[in-house]
């Protein structure tokens, strides 16, 4: 199997989802839409040639102005995936630009969730682990009715599908490296009163396995969901 995954900026690693997958022996290629070099690459891939793609966070909310032209394009990738059920997950941003491709919109949160996460099932059900999670978002999204909704906190949605789509607003590929990878670029600049690099820091490396083993059993049961049962 094959998997496209789609990275919004460098910084914006697979993590571990990506280790799971090389794990089950799936090969993946990644696509980096703004480069180091500050180039964008709109030209995405076929997804069609792909058992799967995963679409990661960004710096940005899929909001922005700035990333306009990167939500238009992607949404538009994403429709082809709906259209070609190609399995999709979105992941915080990729999760968002998933919401607009379905008739939804993203919107500011009055909370900030950053750090460890716990999500609610809702009477859907949830196929994994409710956390802990990693999150650092203050957004919102807002999705049409026939959209399930699998998990939210009082403030987000957290996890919903549709057709062969799966969008999270957490981050279940982040690793203690990719945190602090995050902060060291200028991430810490944006943390709230009272909150340090390390104080994240020290919770993210304490729930780091918990979360980690939460990460393997989403993805197992994202590929076994959407991936092999579409083989069968």
């Amino acid at each position: 199997m094959r998997a496209l995954l789609i990275s919004h900026e460098a910084a914006g690693k697979p993590g571990v989802i990506g280790e799971v997958l090389d794990s089950r022996g799936i090969e993946t290629q990644r696509h980096v839409i703004l480069g180091e070099d500050g180039q964008l690459n709109l030209s995405f891939p076929d997804p069609t040639e792909f058992d799967l793609v995963v679409s990661f966070g960004s710096f940005y909310s899929a909001y922005d102005p700035e990333v306009a032209t990167w939500v238009d394009a992607e949404e538009e990738m994403i429709t082809q995936t709906l259209d070609k059920e190609v399995p999709f997950l979105g992941v915080c941003f990729g999760g968002q630009v998933l919401a607009k491709a379905v008739g939804g919109s993203v919107e500011k949160s009055d909370e900030l969730e950053l750090g460890e996460l716990r999500i609610k099932e809702t009477s859907l059900g949830l196929p994994f682990p409710e956390g802990p999670w990693f999150s650092w978002h203050s957004d919102r999204m807002i999705l049409p009715d026939h959209i399930e909704v699998l998990a939210e906190t009082p403030s987000a949605v957290q996890v919903f599908r549709h057709k062969t789509a799966v969008g999270l607003q957490f981050h279940p590929e982040a690793t203690p490296d990719l945190v602090q990878g995050w902060l060291d670029i200028g991430g810490a600049d944006y943390l709230p009163a009272g909150m340090t690099s390390e104080t994240l820091m020290f919770e993210v490396n304490n729930m780091a396995k918990d979360a980690a083993d939460n990460c393997e059993v989403l993805v197992d049961w994202f590929i076994s969901e959407y991936v092999t049962a579409k083989k069968a």
